[in-house]
């Protein structure tokens, strides 16, 4: 398929209902620039298989097991054709073109060492959602337990949006995994995302490996993608989530930091999963089997 510009990785695990709304909008939305979209499907079993496949617009890979999120991207990226990967979240709705605009700014940023692009992601009440983060470190999960305490405010977040406002894109330590624009060259030599993260953290590691290449992670002033999840903390999160987020972080904190440093890292991401137990409606074996995770 010569000529595409951008390949839609999507990957769908029994979200039939709102993969094909993404899909209707990317259908709905996209008109400047030629994309094809890649649906990678993790073993689904609510009828996906059965509705998607016979959906022409789109190339459909069914998987026979559930191979995790990141590992699912990679079989997407593999089979693409365009010159940029947009790995898109099966949760979210386009309001616009976004995919022209993520493809305009990167071809003006490519030879500036670019690694990512996304968008200020917003919710279903058109509020700004996580769209953006910062890397591990001691320093800041400090500021994390300080602000439990009302001692310390973090402004990043607000600082982050006024500068965008103003200049109109910035850059950050790593952009969300839910709209990530990736050149594919780029992609393919950092060897995409790391097989052993199942869900959560694959991102940030992607983007870690990225940082230490110098190449740059670039959040731009759009909001015309809802991420209907929004990135939020959820008091009833359920413990599978959690567990899977315990892991995803105690592999990603084993892979970049050694030594007194990581051990310190330990400690502290312990003490923040306490504070965040204390909010969340566990079993007392659960909440050892998390804490158990941290220090295995």
């Amino acid at each position: 398929m010569d000529g595409v510009n951008v390949s839609v990785v999507i990957v769908n695990y029994n979200t039939l209902k709102m993969t094909n709304e993404c899909i209707e909008s990317l259908h709905k939305f996209t008109k400047d620039t030629v994309v094809e979209i890649v649906l990678v499907d993790n073993a689904s079993t609510d009828g996906s298989k059965d509705f998607f496949s016979n959906d022409k617009r789109i190339r459909y890979l069914y998987l026979e097991e559930n191979i995790g999120f990141g590992r699912a991207n990679n079989v997407g990226a593999e089979v693409s054709y365009g010159k940029y990967i947009f790995l898109l979240n099966s949760d979210t709705i386009l309001l616009d073109d976004v995919i022209s605009k993520l493809f305009n700014f990167a071809e003006k940023h490519l030879k500036d060492d670019l690694g990512a692009v996304g968008t200020c992601l917003i919710n279903s009440n058109k509020e700004d959602a996580l769209s953006f983060g910062q890397f591990v470190t001691s320093k800041r999960i400090y500021r994390r337990l300080l602000e439990t305490f009302k001692i310390y405010k973090n402004k990043f977040e607000l600082e982050t949006y006024a500068k965008l406002n103003e200049k109109g894109f910035l850059e950050v330590d790593f952009v969300s995994g839910a709209d990530l624009f990736i050149p594919k060259t780029v992609f393919n030599k950092i060897n995409g995302f790391d097989h052993d993260f199942f869900m959560y953290y694959e991102e940030t590691d992607l983007q870690k490996r990225m940082s230490k290449l110098n190449l740059k992670r670039y959040i731009i002033n759009v909001r015309d993608i809802i991420h209907l999840e929004g990135g939020s903390f959820e008091e009833k999160l359920p413990f599978r989530r959690k567990m899977m987020m315990t892991k995803g972080m105690k592999l990603y904190i084993n892979k970049h930091f050694k030594g007194i440093y990581k051990f310190q890292i330990i400690i502290l991401s312990f003490l923040i999963l306490l504070k965040d137990l204390f909010k969340l409606n566990y079993t007392v074996s659960q909440k050892i089997s998390l804490i158990r995770e941290v220090f295995k």
